[in-house]
Formats: C-alpha cells, structure tokens, sequence
C-alpha cells in the first residue's frame, strides 16, 4: 500500500495521519524500506522513540476498527 492510500484509510476509520514525526504522534507505521545495498534501511524518523507498527499490524487496526462499526450498526 503507499502512503496516499494508508493515509485515507486511517481518516476514514478516525486517525490523523500527518506527514511528521512530533510528540503527540501515536504510532508510526513502518512499511517495507527499500534501500540501496550497503546502505542501512533506517530513517531519522524511526530514531524518534514514538513507538511503530508494521503495516500488517495498521491494516489489523482499521479491519479491528470496521468490525466494530459493524457491530454498534446491528451488523
């Protein structure tokens, strides 16, 4: 998934996703990072200290997320 398309799935189901690592971030969502070979496959942003899932782990969340919309709809 690219980030066009994680970032409107997290507003639907009511995240804020910015394009910034601040203090009041929550989780950053970490995809694959492909890098050139020898080059370590890190970015600044992972040195933050704001806790990361992996994608499979956000996709988790928003299906988590319909399943309770479902759920309070009578579904």
């Amino acid at each position: 998934m690219n980030r066009d398309q994680a970032f409107s799935l997290a507003k639907v189901f009511g995240a804020k996703p910015q394009n910034w690592v601040t203090k009041q971030t929550d989780y950053l969502v970490v995809g694959l990072i492909e890098t050139a070979l020898g080059e370590e496959p890190i970015t600044k942003k992972l040195l933050t200290g704001t806790p990361t899932i992996s994608e499979r782990d956000f996709l988790d969340w928003c299906q988590a997320r319909l399943a309770q919309w479902s759920r309070n709809l009578g579904g």
